[in-house]
């Protein structure tokens, strides 16, 4: 199943939705981007004017900044996924949704998808520019953002279905599991096991409460070995 990143700016009134097990309201100035598969109902007041974007999670990858820091923001952004921009950058970040839009309606056939591509690095340099002044990104050395870069695209890509052991990763990557935890760790100051764990846990979340699926269900999707399996993961 392909993965897709939601992107969305509430400008006027308010929206409530589910993301992650738990409710969040948008107000006038809320940008929200996160795994369209953790965000559950979406209801919007009467008078809400909200933008949105989905992209495929891997055609989202080749927007990024090319610069380690985009690794970083884009780390900052899935711990921090619902900010607040205001003034001058609301309004920066408005005309970007706007013109990724006018893109992909009016840009002809054969230069729509570059055309966009480039409307959303804009967004995504803009975006974790108001983020940082918010939650202080750092930059991390080219090579560690590389083995990150692919570490997050792997579990985007929903890796850990099948998978949920480091060493796994770490095989993957070219890499010792013990190197893998030293970038993890440097880079977006958490270690791989949370980031697995967080990717698991966050789509039990969403099968459980919002696709009302049974644990055995779950434990099948996310191919564990028996519910009892299920069971000890969500105890620890």
């Amino acid at each position: 199943m392909q993965q897709q990143i939601l992107h969305l700016l509430c400008t006027v009134g308010t929206c409530r939705l589910h993301f992650s097990g738990r409710e969040h309201q948008l107000t006038a100035g809320c940008c929200m981007i996160a795994m369209a598969s953790h965000v559950g109902s979406i209801s919007p007041s009467p008078d809400c004017q909200l933008l949105q974007l989905l992209l495929p999670a891997d055609w989202q990858a080749s927007c990024m900044p090319g610069s380690s820091y985009g690794v970083c923001g884009w780390l900052h952004l899935f711990m921090h996924p619902i900010f607040q921009l205001e003034g001058d950058t609301l309004a920066v970040v408005k005309h970007d949704f706007e013109d990724v839009a006018f893109r992909s309606e009016h840009t002809p056939d054969a230069y729509r998808e570059e055309a966009v591509k480039q409307g959303m690095r804009a967004l995504y340099l803009d975006v974790m520019n108001a983020h940082a002044a918010l939650f202080e990104h750092e930059e991390a050395s080219l090579r560690s953002a590389d083995i990150m870069s692919r570490f997050i695209r792997m579990l985007e890509a929903g890796t850990y279905r099948t998978h949920r052991d480091v060493a796994y990763y770490a095989g993957e990557l070219c890499v010792t599991p013990k190197h893998l935890h030293k970038v993890s760790t440097q880079v977006s100051g958490r270690t791989p096991s949370y980031w697995i764990r967080q990717f698991t846990m966050m789509e039990i979340k969403h099968l459980m409460m919002h696709r009302k699926l049974t644990a055995k269900e779950v434990a099948d999707r996310l191919n564990f070995d028996n519910t009892s399996h299920f069971s000890r993961y969500l105890s620890r």
